[in-house]
């Protein structure tokens, strides 16, 4: 039974999402802390460990233990067909109940809410304003009253992007104190870049969340049942266009590093535009593609970052 509980931790994490998403976040926000503060000496690691520990919880677990039984229950998650979408599959491989999952997402939330505790005593209590956000993005997401991934437009702006935008952010802030106009770009961006993805990975859902009860609008899938499916591809296009817009300010009102915020977000773009959103292989292909610019365009800004400083 405690081996069949820790397989189950593993496989609801899904390291891929929390890795370029969350950690990428917290990476990325290390990178600009290590340049303003001249130096990885400067930095607390114990702290560091405790910001991924608790993105870890709030998104590996909590986000995701909430997900799956939302999903599970509205049937969507039981017949997609997608490889790296429909969830974690812990319900149907029988590692844990809905009811068992609702215990799990509420644990984590309990343990990151003292890792949040124990890091307002060493830093201030505005840091609660980021925690609170990523606690509401891992509640309100899939979770009722709300189910906000369940409404276009209000899963990503009101749970998907701020809790990204308040991971990087909050990461900063606990690392030096303070906020820097430099940060908030790179966080904004990053933020898109995930977001953009996102919309992506709903793809392969289209049929299935439309057939769910209640019904999964999300964006593409809304797009879908006004438009048609040809036109879905265009929303995550639209995304990383619109991070390639803020590159452009980025790079011409703060620091020209961000231009390769634009041949990211350009990249992302074009893996959208060449989606066939018929074909899961290819909605797949590209999405993978879309998972590797964000975390290279990660790399990029700690990497410049750090050996600037």
């Amino acid at each position: 039974m405690f081996l069949q509980s820790i397989k189950g931790v593993v496989t609801l994490i899904r390291i891929v999402p929390v890795l370029s998403w969350s950690f990428c976040a917290i990476i990325l926000s290390v990178g600009f802390a290590v340049h303003d503060l001249k130096g990885f000496g400067s930095l607390s690691w114990p702290v560091v460990g405790i910001l991924l520990t608790g993105s870890l919880l709030l998104q590996g677990i909590v986000a995701h233990a909430f997900n799956d039984r939302t999903d599970w229950q509205s049937g969507t998650d039981r017949h997609s067909p997608g490889i790296l979408s429909g969830g974690s599959k812990v319900i149907p491989k029988g590692l844990y109940s809905d009811r068992q999952l609702l215990l799990v997402g509420t644990l984590g939330l309990i343990a990151a809410a003292g890792l949040g505790f124990y890091l307002s005593r060493v830093t201030s209590n505005l840091v609660w304003i980021f925690i609170a956000i990523g606690m509401w993005s891992a509640i309100a997401y899939t979770t009722g009253p709300l189910k906000l991934a369940y409404y276009p437009l209000a899963g990503e702006w009101l749970a998907a992007f701020p809790a990204m935008a308040a991971c990087s952010l909050g990461t900063y802030y606990v690392l030096t104190g303070s906020i820097s106009i430099s940060i908030v770009w790179a966080s904004v961006i990053h933020s898109l870049l995930c977001t953009a993805w996102l919309m992506q990975h709903h793809l392969s859902d289209i049929d299935s969340d439309l057939q769910a009860s209640p019904r999964k609008l999300t964006t593409p899938a809304y797009v879908a049942m006004r438009w048609g499916k040809k036109y879905t591809p265009h929303v995550a296009a639209a995304y990383f266009l619109l991070a390639a817009f803020v590159s452009i300010m980025a790079t011409l009102g703060v620091h020209r590093i961000f231009i390769f915020s634009l041949v990211c977000s350009l990249l992302g773009a074009l893996a959208a535009w060449n989606t066939n959103p018929r074909n899961i292989g290819n909605i797949t292909f590209n999405q993978i593609k879309m998972i590797a610019v964000t975390i290279v365009h990660t790399l990029i800004l700690f990497g410049f970052e750090v050996i600037t400083y």
